[in-house]
């Protein structure tokens, strides 16, 4: 238990730093990674469009919740971001894994911090939306906790 408390102390403070370099205040930087620590977020999935993603996230859509998990993956070699976390996902009947995009550029800065260091973040796919036209792209939220 003293280990996990020790590991959350560092992901606060790795995420207060990258939003100190951000521009905010000492105490608006700690008390919004608290925030996020504490509390989940959820985010749209950014590059959904990108290469044949559409397709896996309409193949995606057959499977039940419960089928499919969901890992972030650091790409430090992405050579548009030294950043950048993959969004990966698992697909238990088949075991398979593909994936489905990226989080989004301003939160990959901070938790690529955190997960360089170790700290494990867990990731669920909460829905695949969109695609209620014919011209509207698919996207995924997705649900993340440090």
């Amino acid at each position: 238990m003293k280990k996990q408390i020790t590991n959350i102390r560092k992901a606060v403070c790795v995420m207060a730093n990258q939003l100190r370099k951000l521009g905010y205040t000492l105490s608006d930087a700690f008390r919004k990674a608290w925030r996020r620590v504490k509390l989940s977020m959820t985010i749209r999935a950014a590059g959904t469009t990108f290469e044949n993603r559409q397709e896996r996230l309409a193949f995606l859509r057959q499977f039940r919740p419960e089928d499919l998990s969901v890992t972030l993956e650091r790409e430090p070699k992405n050579r548009y971001d030294g950043n950048a976390i993959q969004i990966v996902a698992h697909i238990k009947p088949i075991h398979r894994r593909t994936v489905i995009g990226y989080v989004p550029k301003a939160l990959a800065n901070e938790l690529s911090k955190v997960i360089d260091r170790g700290i494990q973040v867990k990731a669920s796919l909460m829905e695949i939306i969109g695609g209620y036209g014919w011209k509207e792209n698919l996207g995924a939220l997705i649900n993340i906790a440090v």
